[in-house]
């Protein structure tokens, strides 16, 4: 069977679709692959901002009609490139597995020595801008008193040039497309050149998915074919991602609900983990009104209302926990330094240049950034199993050491114990029926010294926390995740007011 690969003529674009016809011909070693590529409306025009285009199928309308005419069997897609109506005659059938949707900014290392009060940004995309002016001052290590975009346009090694050429101080992109380039094989060498150039002459940090969602469906591809193809859409279904799928359509539901179209301030993001799905929505609606979720949409049994009584810790409760600073010595520069709280880090130490620093959650690194350290990236919360995928913009395999408390320190291979946590559980815990956990620990001191609490109803947030209440309390337990302490509380006093209705 032969079968004829259409897609844009960029690098990036003719690399994404080598992606598709490999995973085809490891399914069926049968199949006779060919690429083809054409330009599209906004490839021939490199100048009008995104906004002056008419819709959103500037850079994928041309492709869509070559695949009627018959000149190609299939077409690969930036799905966000999209329109978000179907397309007479034609249908998206199936998805690779997403590459990681966050966006990447770089700043040029001149521009980090200087410290401009006003920062300049290459973006044409009114989501990331409105996005970068509500999230970014408070994740840079100096003042920011404003941030002003700089229209840009063109292919990535485009837009990396005009930022080396000083055009503006820094650039925003999607990290799918730098990953792709930067693993790209022999073939697409030259352009892998230019990014590596580029990104080690400048800062970056990966921006986080709970302050600055991701265009809809961005880093996934759209495999889009003819209607009447049914014998070849039965195979692209074969080789379809289902999470990546699911995910993608829903935030295109979300974008449609909000009008569609690239000229709208919206990002959205949706993934799946193993403790439920997790949806970041950022809009500002054409009134100027700005709407935000960050939610998680649970698997499992959610607790029933609770009497304020009953809850631990009460808000008045929280940060009673004594922190001690142990005088521990730094590990080497060369090793990244996962933070997983802004106290961990000892102000007395040092750090590097060009060491790598990743916090556990946005509040971390809002006040890392306070005291002037550069931060790459975070787990935004949920938990130590969100891998930074950040070898590639290294440019070498990241050792990291985690800095945390002695009596998690005791217990992971890689941790480096920082300060103690002297924490004192209430007298009255029996009497306590919805518990939400900061640390594993505590929760372990807690089942030892009041085991008939083990029944109860327990919550904390995703990750290491999480594995380890569920490991003690087994399948039975009644635990859930939440992504954060407010989230948990708030839904058990909405259950309990709703209840008194």
């Amino acid at each position: 069977m032969r079968v004829k690969v259409l897609s844009r003529a960029s690098d990036l674009a003719r690399l994404q679709a080598g992606l598709v016809g490999r995973t085809l011909t490891a399914r069926w070693p049968d199949l006779d692959i060919s690429f083809l590529t054409r330009t599209s409306a906004g490839d021939r025009d490199a100048v009008t901002p995104l906004v002056g285009f008419a819709d959103k199928g500037a850079f994928t309308t041309d492709l869509t009609e070559a695949l009627l005419a018959g000149h190609a069997d299939l077409v690969v897609h930036s799905w966000k490139d999209l329109p978000i109506e179907d397309r007479a005659g034609t249908k998206v059938v199936a998805t690779l597995e997403r590459a990681d949707p966050r966006d990447v900014l770089l700043v040029r290392k001149d521009v980090l020595a200087a410290q401009p009060t006003t920062l300049t940004v290459l973006s044409s995309s009114p989501r990331r801008v409105f996005l970068l002016r509500a999230s970014l001052p408070a994740l840079l290590p100096w003042k920011v008193d404003a941030i002003q975009d700089v229209m840009v346009r063109g292919n990535i090694p485009t837009r990396l040039r005009r930022l080396l050429e000083r055009r503006a101080d820094a650039l925003v992109v999607a990290k799918a497309a730098l990953d792709r380039l930067l693993g790209a094989d022999a073939s697409f060498s030259e352009t892998t050149k230019v990014v590596r150039e580029a990104i080690d002459q400048c800062h970056w940090m990966v921006l986080p998915i709970s302050l600055h969602p991701s265009a809809p469906a961005q880093g996934a591809l759209a495999i889009e074919i003819a209607a009447s193809a049914t014998a070849l859409g039965d195979r692209l279904r074969a080789i379809n991602h289902a999470p990546t799928w699911t995910s993608v359509l829903r935030e295109r539901e979300i974008l449609a609900a909000h009008g569609g179209g690239c000229h709208a301030a919206l990002g959205a993001t949706v993934f799946e983990r193993d403790f439920g799905r997790v949806t970041s929505v950022r809009l500002r609606d054409q009134d100027g009104v700005t709407h935000t979720t960050w939610s998680l949409e649970h698997s499992g049994e959610l607790p029933p209302r609770a009497e304020a009584s009953h809850v631990w810790p009460r808000p008045e409760e929280r940060g009673t926990a004594a922190r001690r600073a142990l005088d521990a010595a730094p590990p080497a520069t060369d090793t990244g330094l996962w933070v997983t709280r802004a106290e961990a880090l000892p102000e007395s130490w040092q750090v590097a240049a060009d060491q790598i620093v990743w916090v556990s959650g946005t509040r971390t690194w809002q006040k890392l950034a306070a005291r002037g350290i550069w931060v790459h990236g975070s787990a935004d919360g949920l938990g130590d199993a969100e891998a930074p995928q950040i070898d590639a913009f290294a440019g070498r395999t990241i050792a990291w050491r985690r800095l945390t408390h002695a009596a998690a320190a005791e217990t992971l291979p890689d941790a480096l114990a920082t300060y103690v946590v002297e924490e004192t559980l209430p007298a009255d815990l029996s009497s306590r029926t919805h518990f939400f956990w900061s640390s594993g620990t505590a929760f372990q001191e807690a089942i030892a010294r009041t085991p008939a609490i083990r029944d109860k109803w327990h919550a904390c947030g995703p990750g290491r926390t999480w594995r380890v209440v569920r490991e003690i309390l087994g399948p039975g337990g009644r635990v859930s995740a939440w992504l954060d302490y407010d989230q948990w509380l708030s839904s058990v006093r909405r259950n309990n007011e709703v209840a008194q209705q």
